[in-house]
């Protein structure tokens, strides 16, 4: 999915409940979180063959989560580590299986399992870029920002939308390439 999607994952994620426990330290790392397997994309930067080989690989997986998430964990939990970094480490990882979960959806295999397996997964039931998925999260996040009272019924909505959407999208099929993800990878990529 696209970061957008990414990060508004991780700020719905905080909101059932993490938010409420830990603060917005809950909901920093969560976003945080849920974008950061991205940072392979950086790849880009030496060339289109070093970022189709190496994006949606280590910091998309299991090992990436553990090992990404102990690592951040000790930033984040640097003043306090007794208190913070078990936390801190779940809160990591929690983020980044999300996103990764987010991507398993999308049409572009990943080896979850790596360096175990190098067998790819895709479920394959939206464009990367979802127009409609991604704009109805990031309205729901900002209404759950300005609402903070109503912030985890209205978190809560944007995953019960969420599986509907994705449920109907699995009956009918997305046509292709949504418009987002062709503006986005056409800047990238040239």
């Amino acid at each position: 999915m696209n970061p957008v999607f990414h990060v508004t994952m991780g700020l719905h994620v905080a909101n059932q409940g993490f938010h409420q426990r830990y603060g917005s330290r809950a909901s920093l790392i969560l976003a945080a979180a849920s974008l950061f397997p991205d940072i392979d994309s950086l790849a880009l930067l030496i060339s289109r063959e070093a970022y189709a080989q190496h994006h949606r690989v280590f910091t998309h997986s299991l090992s990436g989560w553990v090992i990404c998430g102990a690592l951040l964990a000790l930033l984040t939990a640097r003043h306090d580590l007794e208190r913070w970094y078990l936390i801190d480490w779940g809160l990591w990882s929690l983020g980044m299986a999300g996103h990764t979960a987010a991507d398993l959806i999308t049409r572009w295999p990943i080896p979850v399992f790596y360096p175990f397996t190098q067998q790819r997964w895709s479920f394959a039931i939206v464009s990367w870029g979802d127009g409609l998925l991604t704009g109805m999260w990031l309205v729901l996040a900002v209404a759950a920002a300005v609402c903070t009272r109503y912030r985890r019924p209205i978190s809560g909505m944007a995953w019960g939308l969420g599986v509907l959407y994705l449920t109907y999208r699995t009956v009918v099929p997305a046509p292709g390439t949504s418009w987002l993800s062709r503006v986005w990878f056409d800047f990238w990529m040239r």
